[in-house]
């Protein structure tokens, strides 16, 4: 499920890339890969050697004035909170790979909608968005899903990947000025 997200993500990183010419989408997808990888056999060598690269996909908010640098940190979060998890095979590197995802529309949401972060109500209004509904719904999706499989193949991929969806985790299109 984690490489399925970082596929999700991996347009706000892109993107970030792209205007700041900074970062490396080529290790973003290597490691999206060795996510997918270590699904199929079950060997951790591709994980092993993006996670000895992850420095070079963050990038340092005090460095850039763009608020994609934002997106492309949560991306980056996401994807190395992944790969740590099938790496060290603890949980608390899943909740983080989620709590990447969950801020990263978080803070989509209040930008979009310019909410003021001391509105009492900021958490309902975020939390019955359409983009973390949507988010919510996938998840949902994918868990049921996953709940039947007992071997990951290449056929199951793509049949989670289709249940996944091509659309990006947040519409960036809303935002004005990116």
């Amino acid at each position: 499920m984690a490489a399925l997200t970082c596929e999700k993500m991996q347009v706000l990183y892109e993107a970030f890339c792209e205007v700041e010419e900074w970062g490396d989408p080529a290790l973003y997808q290597q490691g999206i890969d060795a996510l997918y990888s270590f699904g199929l056999d079950g060997s951790t060598v591709a994980v092993d050697h993006c996670l000895a690269n992850t420095q070079h996909l963050s990038p340092d908010l005090d460095d850039f004035t763009t608020p994609l640098a934002s997106y492309a940190l949560d991306a980056s979060s996401a994807l190395t909170e992944a790969l740590l998890f099938v790496a060290k095979q603890e949980e608390k590197y899943f909740r983080n790979h989620l709590a990447a995802v969950t801020d990263c529309i978080d803070m989509f949401v209040q930008m979009y909608l310019e909410l003021d972060p001391n509105r009492r109500d900021i958490d309902e209004i975020i939390r019955a968005d359409e983009y973390m509904q949507q988010e919510h719904e996938r998840r949902k999706r994918l868990y049921a899903a996953l709940q039947n499989i007992t071997d990951i193949t290449p056929s199951v991929l793509i049949t989670l990947r289709n249940l996944n969806g091509t659309e990006p985790i947040v519409g960036l299109d809303r935002l004005a000025g990116l």
